[in-house]
């Protein structure tokens, strides 16, 4: 048994060094935590897979408005201020995306994505002073 120990905890530790100095071999050269040092780039742009969700988002986002604009559930000015809110995200997005999204820009689309569903929402609930939610 002893000299097995004697084998065996030695590889042991000498793995768990190997394994170790493989996690810091992934780091970033010189400690930079992706993208802090302005010049260079560390893959702070996101994956068109991201690109694409966001326009997938937006327009989902147009075909709801003009959906419940369809079936009156909005007003023709509440979906004229939502389509125009759609409208400026979209040309946001194309701005954006020219370079590709950092994580940034890629937050600020998300957020007026959300605030515009929200605003669609609030628009759908609210009845407009009318006790049974019909608009005319």
């Amino acid at each position: 048994m002893h000299k097995f120990t004697r084998i065996v905890v030695p590889a042991l530790a000498a793995i768990a060094a190997l394994g170790s100095a493989g996690v810091a071999s992934a780091q970033p050269y010189g400690g930079y935590d992706h993208g802090r040092d302005p010049g260079r780039d560390w893959g702070r742009h996101q994956t068109p897979a991201r690109a694409e969700a966001i326009r997938a988002q937006i327009v989902q986002l147009e075909q709801r408005v003009n959906r419940s604009d369809n079936r009156d559930r909005i007003s023709e000015r509440e979906a004229w201020g939502l389509r125009r809110e759609v409208r400026d995200i979209r040309e946001q997005f194309r701005a954006f995306n020219r370079d590709g999204l950092n994580d940034r820009e890629f937050r600020i689309l998300q957020t007026r994505i959300d605030r515009a569903r929200d605003r669609l929402h609030f628009e759908r609930t609210d009845r407009n002073g009318r006790p049974d939610g019909r608009r005319w």
